[in-house]
Order: structure tokens, then C-alpha cells, then sequence
């Protein structure tokens, strides 16, 4: 080959990379990521229900979509007039929804027909759901028929994976349409606590705002992302420098060696633990005494399907264009550092801090060791609670007494004989001076 030929068939090449790369297609700056390839997939897979496009027509998933059907015809009472209506409201969206997702080569396998059933399906069975938390015992009366009542805890653990999510704007319109919009943000609340709490309430705040939101707060993308701000008292604390394989700032008047300790050592160092009056993430907080210090933590229901949210909001917050300040990474290595041992377990299981819903203490001491952070920290989100308690135990006037209290006075008997003993003293004292001093 000569150098022309040469040269041509390099030129022939280029248009082809080109085409490949299509710098002209519209990026969100927030979208729907598949997990990390390198995470096990147990944590991250759908086990019942698909939703979205990512776990489409996966033969162990296709009961569930039958059912779906259902659910559409319960929310349009079966009008073929009112699923056109909703049909075309999904279809109106469908470049922004198609956009939502970041895997393009699933995505565009569907046309935009069969992405907008697909995903009406889908919203329609979520909100099925969110109204038969509400009261509506029909839902659990059609999903009966399909899976039975049994697998209903696998329904709201597939629901919160970060490749199981759908737009949130779709259930936020539907809901809207079948409750009205006052009606429908309120359920949505409500589920979103429930999800994160277990309460079916409207305590605490919502993440969840009317469709016309003010420009200045982003809309949650997916419900994932809305559960997640749910445990996130937002604070500027963004991490600027990487040091190592943690996040940081540096702070010279505040900088410390970074250590970590367990339940049990703190304990001996006089710190006790109490459960935080809120459920934020973000919301540990440490209080030092004379003789003591109290770190506050947020009580947790733990059981296997809190461990899968767990992974999957880390999982969200590492995934590209998610703007976060990994909170909730932070607080998994915060709490694998304190838990090293079953007996760490079992103090802060008394304390009322982990709810424990396995049958011992090892079980969740390895469902804990086994969430993935990455091997990344930011050690900002809690550097002042971390200094605190740093400060508390190189006191060594604070950690006497700890070992005074905690180790010489374990036993009451001791203290008792503390008691006794100084009152014999006295007593001996009293006697010496009244022999030496009679007249008095």
C-alpha cells in the first residue's frame, strides 16, 4: 500500500469514529447508572419486579410484568379513553425520559412506543403500591394473584435499586392525575418515609416538591435520589482535595490524626452512646462532660433489605454527574468503624440505635462489613464529631475517671464497699479525736 492509499484509508476511518461518538445527543447532568461492574450483584439485581428498561424482559421477572396490566386498568377503571390520555402524556415525555437513562445501548433497543409502555407500566405499578400502603387493600388483592403476599418484601427492596428506578416526574404525574396534586405530593411523602423509616407518615420533611418546583431546588430524578435527601441535613462540606484514598480538607488549626475506634474502646474511654431525636444520617453528634462524653447517633432499622438501600444509595452517590457529598458512604464507614465485634452490636443495640431485625449479632456485624465504599471516605461530614471524640479520649484526666467508673466501680458491691469502708474511716476518725479530746 502507498502512501496515498495509505492516507485514505486513514480519512475513511475518522467519519466512522465520529458517527460512533455523537457529540450532538442532549446529556443530562444527573442520570440513571447502572451499578459499578466491579459490585457483587446481589445487592443490586431485582429478584421480583423490573422497572425501567435496564432489567426489561428478564425471563425470571416476567410474572410480575403480567400484573401490571392490572394495575393500569385499577387506575383508569379500565377506560380505554383514560390509558390513550396517559399513553400520550408518557409519550410527550419520552426524548426526556429516554435521556434519563445513562446505558444508551439499552435504551435505545425500544423504540419510543415500547419505551413509553414500558415505563407507564411501570409508574402505574408504583403508584399501585403507594396507594396500597395508603389503605388500598386491592393492590395487595392483585398481587396476590400473581406472586402472593409473601414476596412483598422483595417488591420494596426492587424498588429501591439504582437500576431499577424510573423517572420520578411519570409517578409524580400519574399520581397527581388519580389523587390530585395536593393529595398525590402528600402520598408520595408518606411513602418515602415509610420507605426510609418504616413510618407511613408525614413526619419529618418532604423531599418530594409540587410539579412546579422553584427553579433554585433540582427535582429529584428518580425515587432513590428522593429517599436519599430524605437522610441528608445538607451542609457545606464538598470535598476539595483528595488525600490518599480519603476525601478531605485541610484544616491546619483542626488537623488531627484521623483514628477510628471501636464501640467497646470508646465505652472504656467513659463515652456512652443515645439514640439521635432524628433519623438524618448526618445527624451524629458528640457531647463531652467532665467525666464523661455521649456521642448521639441516629437510630436504624436493620435488616437485609436496609443493607440493600444502603448499597445502592452509595452506589448512587459515586455514580457520574451525582453531586453529592457522599453522606451516606460517610456514614457506612463511620458505623463499620465503630462495629468491629458482636459485643459492639449488642451495646448499641440496647441504646436503641440498631433495631436489629436478624436472628444474632453476627449476622449484622457481616451485612455491615459487607457494604462496598468504594475504599473512599469523605472525612469531612464528620471530621468535628471525629475531633471531639479524639480530644475526649487523650484526656487523660477524663479517661482516669472512665477507668475508675467503668472498670474499679463495675459492680455495685464495689461501690457499696467504697461507701462502707469510708464510713469506717469516719467512724475510726471520730472515735481517735474523741479519745484524744474527751472534754469536747
Amino acid at each position: 500500500m502507498n502512501s496515498d492509499e495509505s492516507k485514505d484509508a486513514v480519512f475513511v476511518e475518522i467519519p466512522e469514529l465520529c458517527k460512533r461518538y455523537d457529540g450532538s445527543r442532549r446529556r443530562r447532568r444527573r442520570q440513571i447508572h447502572r451499578r459499578p461492574l466491579q459490585l457483587q450483584r446481589s445487592a443490586y439485581d431485582p429478584t421480583i419486579v423490573s422497572l425501567g428498561p435496564y432489567h426489561h424482559g428478564r425471563p425470571d421477572l416476567l410474572a410480575a410484568d403480567e400484573v401490571k396490566y392490572r394495575f393500569l386498568d385499577r387506575l383508569t377503571s379500565g377506560d380505554s379513553a383514560k390509558k390513550t390520555s396517559l399513553y400520550s402524556k408518557v409519550v410527550e415525555k419520552i426524548d426526556e425520559i429516554r435521556d434519563c437513562y445513562a446505558d444508551l445501548n439499552c435504551v435505545e433497543k425500544y423504540d419510543d412506543r415500547a419505551l413509553a409502555l414500558m415505563i407507564l407500566l411501570d409508574a402505574c405499578f408504583v403508584v399501585s403500591l403507594v396507594d396500597g400502603l395508603a389503605g388500598d387493600e386491592s393492590f395487595f388483592a392483585d398481587w396476590q394473584l400473581c406472586r402472593g403476599l409473601a414476596s412483598l418484601w422483595f417488591v420494596i427492596r426492587d424498588v429501591m435499586l439504582l437500576e431499577n428506578q424510573i423517572p420520578l416526574q411519570v409517578i409524580k404525574m400519574i399520581i397527581n392525575l388519580q389523587h390530585g396534586e395536593e393529595l398525590g405530593e402528600e402520598l408520595l411523602h408518606k411513602f418515602s418515609n415509610w420507605l426510609m423509616t418504616g413510618e407511613f407518615s408525614t413526619g419529618g420533611r418532604s423531599c418530594i416538591s409540587p410539579l412546579a418546583a422553584p427553579v433554585e431546588e433540582e427535582e429529584p430524578l428518580h425515587l432513590l435520589e428522593a429517599c436519599r435527601k430524605l437522610l441528608i441535613v445538607e451542609q457545606n462540606y464538598t470535598p476539595t482535595k483528595l488525600s490518599g484514598i480519603k476525601f478531605t480538607q485541610i484544616d491546619d488549626e483542626h488537623n488531627f490524626n484521623q483514628t477510628f475506634r471501636s464501640v467497646t474502646e470508646l465505652k472504656e474511654k467513659g463515652v456512652e452512646f443515645k439514640a439521635s431525636s432524628s433519623y438524618f444520617v448526618t445527624d451524629i453528634h458528640f457531647e463531652s462532660s467532665p467525666l464523661s462524653g455521649r456521642l448521639h447517633i441516629p437510630a436504624r432499622v436493620v435488616s437485609s433489605i436496609s443493607f440493600v438501600f444502603l448499597s445502592n444509595m452509595i452506589a448512587y452517590e459515586m455514580s457520574p454527574g451525582s453531586e453529592t457529598g457522599y453522606e451516606v458512604l460517610s456514614y457506612a464507614n463511620f458505623m463499620k468503624s465503630l462495629i468491629e465485634s458482636p459485643a459492639d452490636v449488642k451495646e448499641l443495640q440496647e441504646k436503641g440505635i440498631l433495631i436489629n431485625k436478624f436472628q444474632n449479632h453476627e449476622q449484622l456485624l457481616e451485612e455491615f462489613k459487607g457494604v462496598d465504599t468504594f475504599g473512599l471516605d469523605n472525612l469531612d461530614v464528620f471530621k468535628e464529631v471525629r475531633r471531639e471524640i479524639e480530644e475526649h479520649c487523650r484526656s487523660k484526666a477524663k479517661t482516669w475517671m472512665a477507668d475508675l467508673i467503668h472498670t474499679r466501680f463495675r459492680s455495685p458491691w464495689t461501690v457499696v464497699a467504697l461507701l462502707a469502708a469510708t464510713f469506717l474511716l469516719c467512724l475510726t476518725f471520730l472515735q481517735t479525736f474523741f479519745t484524744i479530746h474527751p472534754a469536747l
